[in-house]
């Protein structure tokens, strides 16, 4: 409300010749109930109990069809009142404000709740290797408001393994009752954990007021776009098949073919002098050319510009010896690297060159992580679809954390990826890969 009300009154300023623009400002007041139901029918005071993951874009989403809704509100409002009607700069001031300082004071207020209230308690009633695969996960992304606070298990676990506590499902129910589970997740196939104990835990979970949450033991059953449907009060998960339409094909290609040539013209200068300093830095050439598995398995050669010494693929056999990943090469020091190199990849500008791999087809903006011949040749059954889109410059994978996710894990996101795919999806990733690329967050 504050954040509306400074809007108008500054647009009442900036965009009329008004006389008393503090006095005409004044009856905004009047509509500030208004505001607040409008704003609540678009549950912009709601925490979204739906997802983990926050979604800051739908976030603004919501907020912007508000504001324009409620801006042609406010319009019509000061033509039945006495002071003059809203010019169309004053309306166009006052939603750009409105919309830009309502979005930053949610942002604040959020971040203030966080520091006072603290992350969301999670506790665990799952194996001990689920439970570092949860801290991981939510360590690697803050953003979530969501800590690993417990494990719950009748299995042998080391206290060492983690930062969380561990507790058996006794004592749940004390727990719950002196408020120290936010969030109670249960694996359904726990050992020791039978139907009837897993819907007593959820029931205890409701009578206190904690969130449940439980998901079966194969991940692969609850991916992105999976739906919940009932016959006659009995649930089924349902799953769509990977399917792109030609129209969504069509406007996948467009807006990759916009993107990438628009961009292409505007980092020419980037990328020429990016050239000349590979050039002064080692020998070689410019642009490091991998042979790399698209869609369907058809190869294509990857550009990139070259940030290792030009004998580095020799290389990749005896350093798979100190990787701490079994799946595909991961150092914190890999030797190879040149020091221009260090500074592309950092920067991910090292990227650049794959912008003429989309313009011609081969990749596209966004899209499942392109691998080499010899990562992909691991890859079976369902991680295979992974392969019906076209793989991207940026993608879930990368906006997620890179390479502090292993490998496994990266072909699920991906899988993940084209069984949920949309536009908007697109947008939101290409979006969000901008504050990961300026902050540098999974560069390796």
């Amino acid at each position: 409300m504050a954040a509306l009300f400074l809007a108008v009154l500054l647009a009442l300023f900036l965009g009329g010749e008004r006389d008393r623009a503090s006095t005409d400002a004044l009856w905004f007041l009047i509509t500030l109930p208004a505001w607040a139901f409008l704003f609540a029918s678009y549950q912009l005071y709601r925490r979204p109990v739906q997802s983990f993951e926050p979604t800051h874009l739908d976030d603004l989403s919501r907020l912007f069809h508000a504001m324009v809704l409620g801006t042609l509100g406010l319009w019509v409002f000061y033509k039945l009142i006495p002071p003059a009607q809203l010019t169309f700069e004053e309306v166009a001031i006052f939603w750009l404000l409105g919309f830009s300082f309502t979005a930053l004071l949610r942002r604040i207020t959020r971040r203030i709740n966080l520091n006072r209230h603290g992350a969301e308690r999670v506790f665990l009633v799952a194996t001990d290797e689920d439970a570092l695969v949860m801290d991981r996960k939510l360590g690697n992304h803050p953003e979530y408001e969501m800590e690993l606070a417990g494990v719950v298990t009748d299995e042998p676990i080391d206290e060492q393994l983690g930062n969380f506590r561990y507790a058996t499902l006794e004592d749940v129910e004390e727990l719950l009752a002196t408020h120290q589970i936010d969030h109670l997740i249960v694996r359904l196939d726990s050992k020791g954990l039978s139907d009837t104990s897993a819907e007593a835990l959820m029931y205890a979970c409701f009578r206190n007021g904690v969130r449940f949450g439980a998901y079966p033991g194969p991940r692969s059953l609850l991916l992105p776009g999976v739906q919940l449907n009932h016959i006659e009060g009995m649930g089924i998960l349902t799953h769509d098949p990977p399917i792109l339409s030609r129209s969504d094909r069509l406007m996948k290609r467009l807006l990759d073919i916009a993107l990438s040539s628009m961009l292409l013209v505007i980092a020419a200068p980037l990328m020429l002098i990016i050239a000349v300093v590979i050039k002064l830095d080692s020998k070689g050439t410019v642009l490091f050319r991998q042979m790399r598995v698209g869609r369907d398995g058809v190869r294509f050669k990857l550009n990139k510009f070259r940030t290792m010494l030009p004998d580095a693929e020799a290389m990749t056999a005896e350093l798979m010896k100190k990787s701490t990943d079994p799946n595909w090469l991961f150092l914190e020091e890999d030797p190879r690297i040149t020091r221009a190199g260090r500074f592309l990849r950092r920067t991910s500008l090292d990227e650049l060159p794959q912008l003429w791999n989309v313009l011609k087809g081969e990749m596209s903006m966004v899209g499942p992580r392109p691998l080499s011949e010899r990562d992909d040749e691991g890859l079976e059954g369902w991680e295979r679809h992974r392969l019906d889109l076209v793989p991207g410059v940026t993608g879930h994978w990368q906006v997620l954390g890179r390479t502090s996710i292993p490998f496994k894990e990266m072909v699920e996101i991906d899988y993940a990826y084209v069984t949920s795919w949309s536009l908007w999806l697109d947008a939101k990733i290409l979006i969000r890969t901008v504050p990961v690329v300026l902050t540098r967050r999974g560069a390796n």
